[in-house]
């Protein structure tokens, strides 16, 4: 394993394990907001991040990995999105034939 990956895997430990669990990561526009960055596996949103005016990429990718950890623990799930506009529903799983 190269040094980097190992240097991300203890960055971000919570991003890591959801990831690695199925969960999934996305970060950038999600019409009609920009700079967002949301956490969510098949079951559940763990975290909706708006990035802040001013701060770094990596700040961000600290905070959400954060709200994951908090959210896999019990805690709250964070929801910085209070727009009327942008609905949060679990993702949709189809069912198989």
């Amino acid at each position: 394993m190269s040094k980097d990956t190992k240097q991300t895997d203890m960055l971000w430990t919570h991003i890591d394990a959801l990831m690695k669990a199925g969960g999934q990561i996305t970060l950038g526009r999600m019409a009609p907001l920009e700079g967002v960055a949301v956490a969510v596996d098949d079951r559940d949103i763990y975290a909706v991040l708006r990035r802040r005016p001013e701060e770094s990429f990596n700040t961000l990718l600290e905070r959400l990995d954060r709200a994951i950890g908090k959210a896999q623990r019990g805690g709250p799930r964070t929801n910085e999105v209070d727009d009327k506009r942008y609905v949060l529903r679990p993702p949709s799983t189809r069912k198989r034939r």
